[in-house]
């Protein structure tokens, strides 16, 4: 078949469906040996955006260096705009993989923020990245300076969606232990003013955790009963799944976090040890199975990775608390 057909069959198909990718993948291979650079820019878009639903993020992170690359060697090849705005993404899900440097991670986002400040839109994506990339490090001193530099920037265009930004301020506080401003920031979501792709479905991770911390036991169950079956097996939403699996250990439910658990195991498998499977491992290593051993040994290479990658102890602490 030949690839245009392939592209348009890809198009037609759900762009939350993982069975886009080897359709694009094999797209991406043929426009590449066939030089046809149009089909091969607008096949990696594609397969960028649909990464972001079904996982994947090294996937992402591929296709955006190679457009990245085309960008810098000839002018016009790549739209500006299509650029920057995946180019939050990449900077925010490059974090992920232990393998990439502290060196590598800041040289990606100041080449981020040097663009935006040349086709002059607002810092505020900039910002934000270094935020949610300081969540994901475990680096509380960095979150709490850009974060206030994200909200007192003002937004354009280039913004994500409220839904999102919402989520991802309610992550903030709850990375900060400040509970009762992560619900109150929650409250549109849970309201049911603000909703996307992915929200609620991220948020009740962090509000089913919250609302335990504040002792408000009944809304904490509701928020997992709610949440779990909307991230049930996703694998781009592992990482709240984990937060689930959290929960119910704190409620000493150890009967239904060994379900989740088991149920959601095989996708964590598939994500080759990046960020999400930290998460997955080091919440299942309180677990009291046949498969605790694993999940500890692999919480525990995991997190002395991303730790030393991080340059600080806080997958480790998490974990020793734990044990």
């Amino acid at each position: 078949m030949n690839y245009l057909n392939l592209l348009e069959e890809a198009y037609e198909l759900d762009e939350m469906s993982e069975a886009r990718l080897p359709l694009l993948e094999e797209v991406i291979r043929e426009a590449d040996l066939a030089r046809d650079i149009e089909t091969a820019v607008e096949a990696r878009w594609l397969l960028i955006d649909t990464c972001l639903y079904v996982g994947f993020p090294k996937k992402q992170l591929i296709a955006f260096s190679w457009l990245i690359n085309l960008y810098e060697s000839s002018e016009g090849k790549v739209d500006v705009f299509d650029l920057l705005w995946h180019y939050k993404w990449i900077a925010e899900h490059i974090v992920r993989f232990p393998e990439v440097s502290l060196s590598k991670i800041n040289a990606l986002t100041e080449d981020m923020q040097k663009k935006f400040k040349e086709y002059n839109y607002s810092l505020r994506p900039y910002y934000k990245v270094k935020t949610l990339q300081a969540i994901s490090m475990g680096n509380r001193a960095m979150a709490n300076e850009f974060f206030p530099l994200w909200q007192g920037t003002k937004s354009d265009f280039m913004n994500d969606c409220l839904a999102c930004e919402t989520t991802e301020i309610v992550a903030y506080y709850h990375f900060i232990g400040d509970y009762q401003a992560a619900i109150k920031a929650a409250a549109p979501i849970l309201a049911g003013r603000q909703a996307c792709a992915e929200v609620p479905h991220l948020t009740y991770g962090h509000t089913a955790l919250s609302y335990y911390h504040l002792n408000k036991r009944e809304e904490a169950q509701n928020s997992f009963e709610l949440g779990y079956p909307m991230v049930k097996k996703r694998i781009s939403l592992l990482t709240t799944v984990s937060q689930f699996i959290t929960y119910l250990l704190l409620i000493d439910n150890q009967e239904e976090a060994v379900q989740v658990y088991q149920e959601n195991q095989k996708i964590a498998s598939e994500l080759e040890g990046d960020l999400s499977t930290l998460h997955f491992y080091l919440a299942s290593a309180g677990l009291k199975h046949e498969k605790q051993e694993d999940c500890l040994a692999q919480a525990t290479t995991l997190a002395q990775k991303f730790d030393e990658r991080n340059q600080n102890t806080y997958y480790q602490d998490i974990l020793a608390k734990m044990q």
